[in-house]
């Protein structure tokens, strides 16, 4: 879903592409600010799969009776899964436009260069995904048909139904990205929704993009403006919706290079207001049951915070905290896909008729639970997201490339 970041350049001199009239930001990133970067990806693909432990294994918050400080705090930490996905989408926006605009700014554009980074990346982790999570879907179909989880509306989860949707045709769907358009997302994977939407975005963006720099020929500019239009009238008004919170991570792009804040303390100040902010609204989020405005109030104030983050002064970070940061990051997307149909499973295994009391013992164990899910999502991102890199240079080299020298 998300890009590596680019290489590292001097604060002090960020250029801007010049288009004819249309400047635009060509953005790099200090290794340190893509560790930061890379940890809150990180964070975002935890939250959402330890908010699904959460919620698969544990009693409601609602029924429970008399909780304690320490069971409040879990509670309200693992509730955040679905505004970590509008982190996701900041984040993506922003690398993904700003790789755009630097392509273009050195010549090196083209939709077959850019389809084939943006499919590699998705389908090098989604692929396995679908046939991993068929796998156990079927697995727990097989040996749990007793328990009734695979057969009935799974509760919390959208009431989706995994045994309807488990057909190829389905799998095929969620393949050609079509999810929750045309068909439903497979198996149990719910959280498969948010792969739909940032497809697409990555085909309207640019189509949006090239038309603003206004083509010369006017039929480069009728395609791109039909692309555009047949794109939003195929998702729909609210994955639009979504793709303005997408555009933010766009106009961080632009706004950095053009509003750099040269005071330290105004720079310091500007981050620790951005984040009280952006707590501000994930808090305001859950109370709001209006989920369109809470999605806004949390992607708009965390693209504040991206833009604070990225105005910071270049320090030089300890090595084991860009460590951790890349490897972590290595295995977020693989951890996003991955997930729900393994917590399903042992859910359906270990405790299938009675959600767990929180107490101290049950809390260990989801620990555990939580660290072999993570553990697993490593395992097949090593052999699969973690050479994302090498297989795009392969197909590159052997089937972009011949094609461009041929012509």
């Amino acid at each position: 879903m998300l890009t590596s970041a680019p290489p590292a350049a001097d604060r002090s001199s960020l250029p801007l592409l010049i288009l004819g009239r249309t400047k635009l930001p060509i953005l790099t990133l200090h290794a340190d600010k893509s560790a930061h970067l890379d940890i809150i990806r990180s964070v975002a693909a935890m939250a959402v799969m330890w908010g699904h432990l959460r919620i698969m294994f544990f009693l409601d918050y609602p029924l429970l009776q008399h909780p304690g400080a320490f069971t409040k705090f879990i509670y309200a930490i693992t509730g955040f899964g679905h505004q970590s996905v509008m982190i996701f989408f900041v984040l993506s926006g922003f690398f993904i436009s700003s790789g755009i605009f630097r392509r273009k700014s050195v010549g090196e554009w083209c939709w077959p260069g850019y389809l084939t980074d943006r499919i590699v990346r998705l389908y090098l982790v989604l692929i396995p995904g679908l046939i991993l999570g068929g796998l156990w879907d079927n697995a727990g179909r097989i040996f749990f048909q007793a328990s009734g989880v695979y057969s009935q509306p799974l509760h919390n989860f959208s009431n989706l139904i995994v045994d309807q949707a488990l057909s190829p045709l389905t799998f095929l769907g969620n393949a050609l990205f079509l999810q929750t358009i045309f068909c439903k997302a497979f198996g149990s994977n719910g959280p498969l929704w948010s792969i739909v939407n940032e497809f697409w975005y990555y085909i309207l963006f640019p189509a949006l993009f090239l038309l603003v720099l206004r083509p010369r020929k006017p039929w480069v500019a009728a395609g791109y403006a039909a692309l555009a239009a047949a794109v939003m009238y195929l998702i729909g008004v609210s994955r639009l919706y979504g793709f303005l919170i997408w555009l933010s991570g766009a106009v961080v792009v632009w706004a950095v290079p053009r509003h750099l804040l040269r005071s330290h303390s105004v720079r310091i100040g500007g981050v620790v207001c951005a984040s009280a902010l952006f707590s501000l609204c994930l808090l305001l989020s859950r109370a709001n049951p209006q989920k369109t405005s809470s999605d806004f109030l949390v992607g708009l104030s965390f693209a504040g915070l991206l833009y604070g983050i990225l105005q910071l002064d270049d320090t030089r970070l300890p090595s084991l905290y860009q460590a951790l940061a890349h490897d972590f990051a290595g295995f977020s997307y693989s951890l996003y896909v991955l997930h729900f149909p393994l917590l399903l499973f042992l859910h359906t295994w270990i405790s299938p008729q009675a959600k767990w009391q929180p107490n101290f013992d049950h809390f260990i164990f989801a620990v555990g639970l939580g660290i072999c899910v993570m553990g697993y999502s490593w395992l097949i991102a090593s052999a699969t997201e973690m050479h994302t890199t090498q297989v795009r240079q392969w197909v590159i080299r052997h089937w972009i490339a011949p094609k461009t020298d041929e012509r």
